[in-house]
């Protein structure tokens, strides 16, 4: 509902301005002047709408970061001209300063709103860069009144601060605040809680380790540690499975001399089916007697091979004496039986 007063009251002035002005300008330039009627009827647009190109333009400048004297200083000069050949008017009527102000009150008030309204905009504009203009503190009527050599006094004082100041803040000689897409995503986190700014990270890089998305938290300004992140978004680190080599398979028969070569063994591991395997030195001497090996040292190696660890020559050779002799080896002179 404001927007729609403004604007219609905007239409209002500048018809109001448009309709004054046009007219009091083409009396000057056709009846005073002679200039032709079609001319003289373009005389309004040329200083008017001038002046109105030139505020717009004032507004441009300072959106772009750039000054805007000169398009306002053109204005005063348009608007001066106009309301010159306003006056010009008002004398060839005889209506002195009466008529001087109905003719050119209208395009003054016209473009003092619209340098407002601009105005606002620009303000904005240098507010948002970080440029505080002077204003005039708020002492209140009866200290302006009471106090008022004290009041300009302070208000010099605080004007001269200003303009030796320093502070990037209040200067516009300081270094611009930064726009840049960091600050404005530092300026974003600084206001979120730790854990949604992990898990709103985690979500733009999900593959990212904890560590990694620390530091790039840290960079925009949410200081948390790679223990932090990895507890809020329940990290559990990678399996990793180890190969580890195969073991040699066993030395050289300790038992055999350097050298030495493993004694000749029957094709069958177990000729008396006893098993696979010997589980005791006494199985084990079985068989190594089963084999025809009747020798103490002979059967001491084939002993330690088969259970796969080193028996000693004296423990095989009483378990040698405690088995019976083969029929075919009685009156021999087999060793070990002796």
């Amino acid at each position: 509902m404001n927007r729609i007063v403004w604007w219609a009251s905007l239409l209002v002035i500048g018809a109001a301005a448009a309709g004054m002005t046009g007219w009091s300008l083409y009396i000057v330039a056709h009846d005073i002047y002679g200039v032709p009627k079609e001319l003289a009827a373009l005389t309004a647009a040329v200083f008017d709408g001038a002046a109105m190109a030139c505020l717009y333009l004032a507004s441009a400048a300072t959106n772009e970061d750039r000054s805007a004297a000169g398009p306002r200083l053109a204005v005063f000069a348009l608007a001066a001209v106009s309301v010159s050949l306003n006056a010009k008017h008002a004398d060839h009527i005889d209506g002195g300063l009466p008529a001087l102000l109905l003719f050119a009150a209208p395009t003054a008030a016209l473009l003092i709103v619209a340098d407002l309204a601009w105005a606002a905009t620009r303000a904005r504009k240098r507010a948002a860069d970080g440029d505080r203009p002077v204003t005039l503190p708020r002492y209140g009527i009866w200290g302006w009144i009471l106090a008022g050599e004290q009041a300009w006094a302070a208000t010099r004082a605080r004007a001269v601060s200003h303009v030796t100041s320093t502070d990037p803040i209040r200067t516009e000689s300081g270094p611009r605040p930064d726009h840049s897409a960091t600050a404005k995503l530092r300026a974003h986190f600084d206001g979120m809680d730790p854990a949604d700014a992990i898990r709103v990270a985690h979500s733009a890089k999900p593959s990212t380790p904890p560590a990694d998305l620390a530091a790039e938290l840290v960079s925009y300004g949410v200081h948390v540690s790679a223990v932090q992140v990895a507890l809020v978004l329940g990290y559990q680190p990678p399996q990793v499975r180890i190969e580890r080599p195969t073991p040699p398979g066993p030395g050289p028969d300790p038992v055999l001399p350097p050298g030495g070569k493993e004694p000749p063994t029957s094709p069958d591991p177990d000729p008396d089916r006893s098993g696979p395997v010997p589980a005791t030195v006494r199985d084990a001497t079985k068989l190594v007697v089963a084999r025809g090996i009747y020798d103490e040292a002979d059967a001491a190696v084939e002993v330690s091979r088969l259970l796969g660890r080193a028996v000693r020559q004296d423990t095989v050779r009483r378990y040698l004496n405690d088995m019976p002799k083969p029929v075919n080896e009685i009156g021999q002179g087999g060793g070990g039986y002796n």
